[in-house]
């Protein structure tokens, strides 16, 4: 674990996340597009495969799938990067490793979902009963991970 953190804290000092203000600032509003690419897209396929938004069709769920992809992407690299200016404490505050097991069950969730989607396909999905627990499960899942990131700087 001490190799973690000493790894963890070399990349925000080679990074400049850990050692200048600006460099945080940049990576943490990086860090909030990353969230909304992911949460704006996947809410609006998950209210669909839920069966709450019927005018969203299969192309325009690729494409927010598509989009989500690049948030979760730009998230989970900033969300590193943000971790490395103190990874010490984070690893020390009980919401910080909350919110890392949610997000850890929200990508399982996401992965399992996409996994199915490419073997099926996205419209054989629409209004399943797994499905659609899954679409729940992933609403509650990163509006969960939102909060308990906000609730950090509390903490």
């Amino acid at each position: 674990m001490e190799a973690l953190v000493g790894l963890w804290t070399d990349l925000g000092r080679i990074t400049g996340v850990a050692l200048s203000t600006p460099v945080y600032a940049a990576v943490s509003a990086l860090h909030v597009v990353g969230l909304a690419l992911l949460f704006g897209p996947i809410a609006l396929v998950d209210l669909r495969i839920a069966g709450l938004l019927r005018s969203l069709d299969v192309s325009a769920l690729t494409l927010l799938r598509a989009t989500a992809r690049i948030g979760t992407a730009l998230a989970v690299v900033t969300g590193v990067l943000l971790a490395g200016a103190r990874p010490d404490e984070y690893l020390a505050n009980p919401t910080f490793l909350a919110k890392l097991a949610v997000v850890g069950i929200g990508l399982a969730n996401a992965l399992a979902f996409e996994l199915a989607a490419r073997r099926a396909g996205i419209s054989a999905l629409l209004d399943q009963p797994l499905a659609r627990a899954s679409a729940l499960a992933s609403l509650a899942l990163w509006l969960a991970a939102i909060g308990l990131g906000r609730w950090i700087a509390f903490t």
